[in-house]
């Protein structure tokens, strides 16, 4: 098959979440089928990065966003009453070479990952086309208007609405649609006609795998937060950490410390930084060697759509982990058994003191995560769900539900 592949971030390399599910489609379809990639930099780095993504596809467009026009777009499709996001992720250029594609290439098959994507093929017809929507977009705006003060409850909650017509509208034009957990699933089929597939996000277990790093040495009252430090729900997350979880932690476990590992760190993530008690990394080059000296990774997000790859990470590097149950929805794990999921303040502190005072409970948790993430979350065996539904004409793919009535 001739597949055409569209995102809206450089998929390489794989070290994020908006990259590495996308990643793993292109690498896993352009080993049977001719895969054409057109995507988005933002940097010289991502350009370079770009030479990088060749060897993994067939062909690759590249399109250049410029920070200030892509922040012009934002407000403008704002005042105009489209999504904002949807605008920022619009590329003149990108979009001419894409068009340049379909009118002199026969495509069998149009894959387009995040919903906003979508509108630079939405009205080609003539091949099969798969909008792997990953999460509900439209439900995280709305996530955020509940928990923001006014104005920006109100701006969010507009953003949510606009996002959710543009869901589906985009149902409507894709003859099948994809998620990454149940619960996104849930939210979409309540609105979009096309059928939606559950395809839960994957780790690459040779490359996450215990003891390959040399590095820093296991600290075994060392806690591990991992993410880009720039993205809102992980900010909160920590600072919520931080303010609210950690002190308990400290009374029980004195030399108890925190490491908040990952690129971008906002001011206000920056400001919690406490000497040799709570380190702020910045971007580092492989995140291997920091999970390797954790004793317990945590996930304290209060919001948080799709499937967290950080959670399975941690697991696949045999890091105890304690996430929040917002943080556990998707995984395919039993909690108890293969992680513990905890709310609260003092039942999240709780967790994480029982981890770091029982060697035993760490090793059996730590097993346990592994053979979750190497049995649920291998993305080989994923991925070849994805496959049929790329190939799969009108029937529907093991796991696919049709939109409910309403």
């Amino acid at each position: 098959m001739k597949i055409l592949f569209l995102c809206h971030r450089m998929p390489y390399p794989p070290k994020r979440g908006g990259k590495i599910r996308p990643f793993n489609m292109i690498r896993h379809l352009a080993l049977s089928h001719e895969v054409t990639v057109a995507t988005l930099v933002r940097s010289t780095q991502e350009e370079a990065d770009a030479e990088q993504l060749r060897s993994y596809c067939d062909e690759l467009y590249v399109g250049r966003l410029s920070p200030v026009s892509a922040w012009a777009r934002f407000v403008l499709y704002g005042l105009t009453g489209q999504p904002a996001t949807f605008g920022y992720f619009q590329c003149s250029s990108l979009a001419r070479k894409v068009r340049r594609l379909l009118a002199v290439r026969a495509f069998d098959a149009i894959l387009v990952h995040c919903s906003s994507m979508g509108s630079y093929v939405a009205s080609h017809e003539g091949c099969r086309k798969v909008m792997d929507f990953g999460d509900a977009d439209s439900e995280k705006w709305f996530e955020y208007a509940r928990s923001s003060p006014l104005p920006l409850s109100w701006a969010f909650w507009l953003e949510g609405r606009r996002v959710r017509r543009a869901e589906r509208q985009l149902g409507a034009r894709f003859d099948v649609a994809s998620v990454n957990a149940p619960r996104e699933r849930e939210v979409l089929a309540g609105y979009v006609r096309s059928p939606i597939s559950v395809i839960p996000n994957g780790v690459d277990l040779e490359y996450f795998e215990p003891g390959r790093t040399s590095g820093l040495g296991y600290v075994p009252n060392r806690i591990i937060f991992t993410g880009n430090m720039s993205y809102r729900p992980n900010v909160e997350a920590v600072r919520y950490f931080v303010g609210e979880i950690f002190p308990r932690i400290c009374r029980e476990v004195p030399d108890a410390q925190f490491y908040i590992v990952g690129m971008n760190p906002a001011p206000a993530v920056r400001r919690l930084a406490e000497g040799d008690r709570i380190v702020i990394t910045g971007r580092v080059d492989d995140v291997r060697p920091y999970l390797d000296s954790a004793a317990v990774a945590v996930a304290p997000l209060r919001v948080a759509r799709g499937l967290q790859n950080k959670v399975l990470e941690a697991m696949a590097m045999r890091v105890p982990v304690v996430a929040s149950p917002a943080a556990f929805a998707g995984i395919s794990g039993v909690a108890g058994r293969d992680l513990l999921v905890a709310g609260k303040p003092v039942e999240f502190s709780r967790a994480v003191v029982s981890l770091l005072r029982d060697s035993a409970a760490r090793e059996r948790f730590a097993a346990a995560g592994r053979s979750c993430v190497e049995t649920k979350h291998n993305w080989s065996q994923l991925l070849e769900r994805l496959e049929d539904l790329v190939a799969g004409g009108d029937r529907l793919a093991k796991g696919t539900t049709r939109p409910s009535s309403h």
